[in-house]
């Protein structure tokens, strides 16, 4: 009789918190909802910390990486000019600081690019032979971005890249490779 009792005690444990047994524990689930918080801060920080850069995934350098004034974008610093020159006196300026007019390599870059620059700055694609070159020899490929106009000097725009003449003024993009800069 006994053991029935006990039963009839545990049924009426369990009315009297409701009837739904383990759901009625709201602290247990309150403590459960903060171990797997806790887990979860802990596991952003660790990969906040100690990340794994996937490729043209944006990953803080050290601060002394690009010289002062520079900014950082996938292996390279890169300097925007205040000041304006012709597209030879840009190339020397940056010729200066070991680095070269802008060479964009890939989408990203040029993306990259458009959204920092605004006043139409030179980049450093040129004309050689009716046909458009990098400062670093390579000829442009067409697959990337047409260039506009008939000069021989090209400029990033909101619209892509024009080219015109070398002795116009306007501000300048230097880059400098990562491997360079150090």
């Amino acid at each position: 009789m006994r053991s029935g009792g006990e039963r009839g005690g545990s049924a009426g444990r369990g009315a009297a918190h409701g009837g739904k047994g383990l759901f009625s524990n709201i602290w247990l689930w309150r403590a459960v909802t903060g171990v797997l918080s806790a887990a979860v801060i802990l596991i952003l920080c660790i990969q906040f910390v100690n990340p794994s850069p996937a490729k043209g995934s944006a990953v803080c350098p050290p601060l002394d990486l690009c010289p002062s004034g520079w900014l950082y974008f996938q292996r390279k610093c890169y300097y925007l000019s205040e000041d304006e020159a012709t597209w030879n006196s840009s190339q020397s300026y940056c010729s200066s600081h070991n680095a070269s007019l802008l060479v964009i390599e890939n989408q990203q870059e040029l993306t990259f690019i458009m959204k920092i620059t605004k006043q139409d700055p030179w980049i450093g694609l040129s004309k050689r032979d009716e046909e458009f070159c990098w400062v670093n020899g390579e000829a442009l490929h067409n697959e990337l971005f047409e260039v506009k106009g008939s000069g021989s000097c090209a400029y990033l725009e909101s619209k892509g890249v024009s080219a015109s003449g070398c002795f116009l003024t306007r501000k300048w993009v230097c880059s400098l490779s990562i491997n360079s800069a150090q």
